[in-house]
């Protein structure tokens, strides 16, 4: 399991950084997830689809991690951009 709480405030104390955009996929995001780090989840919706089962999720807990009560979001924004394209905005409830 990676501490990303010590992470972040390495990144804090060696290089000043206060704010990170997650983006690693759903096992790193749900690990900043899971030790409270994120308060915000932008997501860019497009009606697209390939079908494929196998698609990975924008937060996965791996097996080798305990299992926590879900996390809830609410919804802050919707924005329609390019046509079809929506960006959703959501804060994390705590």
């Amino acid at each position: 399991m990676i501490d990303c709480t010590l992470a972040s405030e390495k990144l804090l104390v060696l290089f000043g950084i206060k704010t990170l955009m997650v983006s690693g996929g759903g096992y790193i995001n749900w690990s900043f997830l899971q030790e409270g780090l994120i308060d915000e989840v932008s997501i860019v919706m497009t009606p697209a689809t390939d079908g494929r089962t196998d698609t990975n999720t924008i937060f996965e807990r791996a097996d080798s991690l305990p299992e926590i009560a879900p996390v809830g979001f609410k919804l802050k924004s919707v924005d329609i951009i390019e046509e079809d394209t929506l960006w959703l905005r959501y804060s994390v409830c705590k």
